[in-house]
């Protein structure tokens, strides 16, 4: 048993529940501002080589653990040898864990600020030496100050598309822009779930990523307008954790016509894969995307993307590789609460049923779409091109990894 959990253990078993929840939030402000002033001392920055280390959550099934999984994936797959260190357990209940330092090198936190602020307590942050990245994804216009602060903990701030990096302008560190890179190869030779209409399409969010940014009532009205109850089209609606949202997963259901069915469950990412890959069309409605991680999966698969023309997904999509919806800004409204303030995208839902139309009647445009969005994917998003957007010290530690 490591020290933490040893630590957590005598917590729990020596200090009544009720004394331990009443402590508990003063305890997180005194740790919080431990980290901070911890993690902003020295810590040997100007490393050059050591070892790459990738900090997340790396079996978790949503998109912050996917990115951490792709980063690892593309060092390995330029041969540069790279340290995972999943913190899924991380929490602002202990300090540090027991042992020498690691010795230094890039430190790489695909996690947002609050949960890099979780993991320096859970590593210790006077252990993490070397130069400190974190990869922050966020959806809205403008990051929350208390982000923007926190961007001092780190070297640099790592953002997965540029209007995320545009949302970041000011932080306390350097912000550069590093996609995802993705791998046509595992896009190849995925087998096509089996059709069960003449024309398919598929749309995809996590409740927990907040119905109302993903607009999944703009991708049922959209569908109604195109194609009506018609029983020789269907969209296939794939969520998670609709359980935790029950409200929200019912009045969904309930909007749906009887062409369209709502699929809430955790699927092995092999039928995900094959689910895109088996469809017509995958449709985005989002009303902001810090990247956009699954149109750019599909457009990797040969599927063709409708998609509002607004937010991250535009760094790997323009009008000659996907139908690019338009909207309106119209302020936040999330009853889920998750996000509040600023505006994002309205789509257009006549324009996307419109598009939905001419893709079901011209296969031609879809085959264009499909060759097109493939080819901008190999352009802007291999690991090659990632690479190339890295700062230099971790440039410079791949290459010695790479050497040695």
């Amino acid at each position: 048993m490591s020290p933490v959990a040893t630590a957590r253990r005598v917590w729990r078993g020596l200090v009544p529940e009720g004394l331990r929840r009443t402590a508990q939030p003063l305890l997180a402000k005194a740790l919080s501002a431990y980290v901070r002033s911890s993690a902003r001392a020295p810590h040997a920055a100007d490393t050059v080589g050591g070892p790459i280390r990738v900090v997340g959550f790396l079996e978790g099934s949503h998109g912050i653990a996917a990115s951490a999984r792709l980063a690892v994936r593309a060092f390995e797959a330029l041969g540069v040898p790279v340290e995972t260190i999943d913190v899924s357990e991380a929490q602002l209940d202990w300090i540090g864990k027991a042992g020498p330092a690691p010795a230094p090198g890039p430190w790489i936190f695909h996690l947002n600020a609050p949960e890099l602020l979780a993991a320096l307590a859970y590593l210790g942050p006077k252990r993490v030496l070397g130069p400190r990245y974190g990869y922050w994804a966020w959806e809205l216009p403008r990051a929350p100050d208390v982000w923007l602060r926190d961007a001092g903990l780190v070297d640099g701030v790592w953002a997965p598309s540029s209007y995320t990096a545009r949302a970041l302008e000011g932080a306390a560190a350097p912000v550069r822009v590093v996609p995802h890179p993705l791998f046509l190869e595992d896009y190849r030779d995925i087998v096509p779930a089996p059709r069960t209409a003449e024309f398919l399409a598929v749309s995809l969010f996590d409740f927990n990523s907040a119905a109302a940014r993903k607009n999944p009532d703009g991708v049922i009205s959209a569908f109604a307008q195109a194609f009506g109850e018609d029983p020789t089209v269907r969209l296939l609606m794939k969520t998670q954790n609709g359980h935790l949202f029950p409200d929200h997963l019912a009045r969904l259901r309930r909007l749906a016509p009887p062409n369209v069915t709502i699929e809430d469950a955790v699927w092995p990412y092999a039928q995900v894969k094959s689910l895109i890959a088996g469809a017509d069309v995958l449709i985005s409605l989002h009303r902001a995307e810090g990247f956009g991680l699954t149109p750019a999966e599909a457009m990797a698969m040969g599927t063709p993307v409708i998609a509002t023309g607004w937010s991250g997904n535009l760094d790997f999509m323009d009008a000659n590789s996907a139908m690019l919806i338009p909207f309106h800004q119209i302020p936040v409204q999330d009853s889920q609460g998750i996000y509040a303030g600023q505006t994002w995208a309205d789509p257009d839902t006549a324009a996307a049923a419109e598009a939905l139309q001419r893709l079901r009647t011209t296969p031609e445009l879809g085959r264009r779409l499909a060759e097109n969005g493939r080819r901008m994917v190999g352009e802007r998003l291999s690991p090659q091109a990632w690479f190339t957007t890295l700062p230099d010290p971790v440039k410079r530690a791949a290459m010695a990894a790479i050497r040695s």
